[in-house]
Parts: C-alpha cells; sequence; structure tokens
C-alpha cells in the first residue's frame, strides 16, 4: 500500500483538478455541479501553489534553485510570487520537480508539479450568453509545437540563448482567439529561458504568425539554418525568440534583455523570421 504521507499529497492534487462549480441559473446561485479539471474562480495561481509547496520544505530558494541546478535564487523568484499565473515551462518544471519531489511532509509527488504546466484560468462561473453567431466562440484547434533550451550559440564572444524547436510535433492545440480565426498561418510555443525577461517570461505562451509584415521593436521568431550537413535549406531545429532592432539584406540585428545585449545574425544563418505576441496580449486586444 502507498504511505500514508503519499496518499494524502495525492489527494491535495485532486482538490486541485476536480471542483465545485456554482452556476447562475434563472437567477439563483444554487446549482451546483462538478467540473473535471476545472478551477474554482478563488483557485490559487501558479505562484500561490509553489509557495505552498515551499511551505511544506524547509527550503530556501537557494535551496531550490540549487536543487534545480539554476545559477541562484533570482533564477527562480519570480515563479514564487503570489501574483505568477502562467503555466510552467516543460524546463522549468522538470527542475522544479527534480528540486522538490519527495520534499516535505507530506512528501511533494511530481504530479503536483506537473499540475503546473497545464495550469488553466479560473471559471468566471456564468452562463454562456447566446446572444449573436456561436463562431464568436474560441475553437480549440490552435497548434502548440513542442519547445526546449537549447544550447546557447555563441556571437561576437557572447553567449546567446536558443530555443529548441520541432514543427513536427504539436503537443497540445489551445483556444484560438477570435481576432486569428482563419488564419492558417499562425501557430504557438512556450517560452524557454529567460533571455526576454521581463517581456516573456520562462514559460510564457507565445502566439506566432508567419508574416512579411514586421517591424523594428517587433518581438519575433528567428529560425536558424543548421550548420552542419543536415542543412536542407528549409529546416530549422533552432530559433532565436528575440526583440528585432533592424533587418537588412546582410543581416537581422536583435535585442534580448536578460543579460542586456544586442547583436547580428547574417541572413544567410537564417531561414525565415515570424512575428510573436504573447497570448495575454492578443486576448486582450480582442477585448
Amino acid at each position: 500500500m502507498p504511505p500514508r504521507d503519499a496518499i494524502k499529497s495525492r489527494k491535495l492534487l485532486m482538490n486541485l483538478t476536480y471542483a465545485e462549480v456554482r452556476t447562475v441559473v434563472n437567477g439563483l446561485d444554487n446549482v451546483p455541479h462538478i467540473c473535471e479539471d476545472t478551477y474554482m474562480s478563488e483557485r490559487k495561481t501558479v505562484g500561490q501553489v509553489l509557495l505552498d509547496l515551499k511551505a511544506r520544505t524547509t527550503m530556501s530558494l537557494d535551496d531550490i534553485a540549487k536543487g534545480g541546478d539554476y545559477k541562484g535564487k533570482s533564477s527562480v523568484q519570480e515563479y514564487f510570487k503570489d501574483t505568477y499565473d502562467t503555466p510552467l515551462g516543460r524546463k522549468a518544471a522538470d527542475r522544479f520537480a527534480k528540486a522538490l519531489r519527495g520534499k516535505g511532509a507530506p512528501p511533494i509527488l511530481e504530479e503536483e508539479i506537473e499540475a503546473l504546466v497545464s495550469h488553466r484560468p479560473p471559471s468566471n462561473a456564468k452562463t454562456v450568453k447566446y446572444e449573436g453567431s456561436s463562431l464568436s466562440r474560441m475553437n480549440d484547434d490552435l497548434p502548440v509545437y513542442g519547445s526546449a533550451m537549447g544550447a546557447d550559440t555563441i556571437v561576437d564572444g557572447e553567449a546567446i540563448e536558443l530555443t529548441r524547436l520541432n514543427t513536427a510535433d504539436i503537443i497540445e492545440y489551445r483556444e484560438r482567439p477570435q481576432i486569428l480565426n482563419g488564419k492558417r498561418d499562425v501557430y504557438g510555443l512556450y517560452v524557454q529561458g529567460n533571455s526576454m525577461d521581463p517581456a516573456f517570461d520562462d514559460g510564457d505562451l507565445l502566439v506566432v504568425q508567419k508574416t512579411s509584415s514586421i517591424s523594428a521593436r517587433d518581438f519575433v521568431v528567428v529560425y536558424l539554418r543548421p550548420t552542419d550537413d543536415t542543412d536542407d535549406g528549409e529546416t530549422a531545429r533552432h530559433v532565436l525568440i528575440k526583440r528585432l532592432v533592424r533587418r537588412t539584406s546582410q543581416f537581422v540585428e536583435l535585442q534580448q534583455y536578460e543579460p542586456k545585449l544586442t547583436f547580428r545574425i547574417a541572413m544567410n544563418d537564417v531561414l525565415r523570421i515570424d512575428k510573436a505576441l504573447r497570448m495575454s496580449d492578443v486576448l486582450a486586444s480582442a477585448a
């Protein structure tokens, strides 16, 4: 039989993923129903859950950072703010699982960390408005490609953070904002790393569009040509998620925030450049 502490941890996890939501029906707030994987309107943010997990241990932020192979607590402290509410990226989840798994009383389960990878926004517990076309509802058909932290590339003696992107691996489909309906050249990816902090946090979901309409100061996803014999002129294994400074026929100049750096990539090494926005910004612009 599983240890009693492990059973208690699993019950805590179930309380996160199953909630009773009260729905307004004919003006009466007394009709409860059970929604699988639905959070209560008072549900905790990702940061609050992480703070609760930390409180179950005797670990400091330095301990957690060290256990997750981070450089120091400055690399993780943003996650442990009660206002932080972005799904954890794959790499961040793996690192926190490594640092926290089995610690505390009751022992922290890996599933408790995994639940934060797909942390969902709270339900507003209101009835759906049926006025207007049903097309106004968001469809779950926005593909999200698999991404992971890649090895740094060296540009002018500086280490630049790369992201591995597998466009053949659709890890999930997310709700497509109405403003993107009918656009086939749009996809999502999760930010890996902190090089664009505070614009993008590790784990932020970006909406990316293949477009020729890119201007200075736009955030971009730059597809890089492989530097080995696998280069076929069409396939990229690594991308740069940065801010565009300028683009010429010879080079593209990019900016990152952490550490602050401006650098150039020869256009011969670039397959294409897509435009990127945070999902939250897209939703806000459509509101």
